[in-house]
């Protein structure tokens, strides 16, 4: 579950404060298909943010963990937590433990290839890489490739894809550490409807094994397909 409890989100700028969230309340059941729109500078994309640990709230609380009246299975099963009560180190790995983030900026280390930009959020987590970890990480990364179709592409590199291709690569790479939450920022834009339903497809069947998805988008076919959907305006 995920619990955002009277979110307020203040930045300060040369022209003064801008408000961008606004006493902003939000649950999410686990395994739900949920969908965020609303125009440009509504905060969508801080939500998400937000919800990632990546920014910290001007106050108000953001609590991850189980819903206790969840039926999914509990192989990844970990508390209620308020991620900002955790230090830097702690909210580091809870998030590579437990969010895979789809960002909108499609950001690959361009110097390596598309299946050691997948395998990256396995080196990143903490702990020591023996071989056999580092062996069942590569098997992950070609079963992720794979099932995304894309696993032709694994010695390709990001400037060789197409705009579909590298959504596809950002959702496999979001996927390798087995997260049970996937945050996506606009997964759709900027690609054919062929290939947008191929991407909410994926997501579906996401949602539909167990996982959380909260997807932005400012589409509103995409977010048709979602469980629950809110749109955003000034904040709120």
């Amino acid at each position: 579950m995920i619990e955002m409890q009277h979110i307020n989100k203040t930045f300060v700028t040369p022209l003064g404060k801008i408000n961008v969230l606004e006493d902003f309340s939000l649950e999410v059941k686990d395994g739900t298909l949920f969908g965020i729109g609303g125009r440009s500078g509504s905060g969508k994309s801080t939500i998400l943010s937000i919800i990632a640990g990546l920014q910290k709230p001007s106050s108000g609380k953001v609590l991850i963990g189980n819903d206790v009246n969840s039926e999914n299975d509990s192989e990844n099963d970990f508390p209620l937590t308020d991620i900002f009560s955790l230090d830097d180190k702690k909210l580091s790995a809870f998030r590579n433990r437990n969010i895979g983030f789809v960002s909108q900026e499609q950001s690959f280390l361009e110097n390596l290839s598309v299946f050691d930009n997948v395998r990256l959020p396995f080196f990143l987590g903490s702990g020591k890489k023996d071989k056999s970890k580092t062996e069942e990480a590569n098997n992950r990364a070609h079963e992720l490739l794979d099932s995304l179709g894309i696993r032709h592409l694994a010695e390709s590199y990001p400037m060789e894809l197409s705009g579909g291709e590298n959504h596809r690569v950002l959702i496999a790479r979001a996927l390798m550490n087995n997260p049970k939450i996937i945050l996506a920022d606009e997964p759709t834009e900027s690609v054919d409807r062929e290939r947008t339903e191929q991407i909410v497809g994926i997501f579906r069947k996401l949602s539909d094994e167990g996982r959380t998805i909260i997807l932005v988008s400012h589409d509103e076919k995409v977010l048709s397909e979602c469980d629950e959907y809110v749109n955003i305006s000034d904040g709120k």
